[in-house]
């Protein structure tokens, strides 16, 4: 998995993109403050879901 901080960038990257200009909620994201809200929550089973072997059947 990519190094969580990198998560956390990529993340608040995005939200600022998408025109969020909450710099204290974007600051929480990127110091680990909001790891347990749910863009970071769905980033993370994103990532973890990405670096698994694609399954054959």
């Amino acid at each position: 998995m990519e190094q969580i901080s990198e998560i956390r960038d990529a993340v608040a990257a995005a939200l600022e993109r998408r025109g969020l200009d909450n710099r204290e909620f974007l600051r929480q994201i990127r110091s680990g403050e909001q790891d347990d809200g749910p863009y970071m929550t769905g980033a993370l089973a994103c990532a973890e879901m990405m670096a698994k072997p694609a399954a054959r059947h």
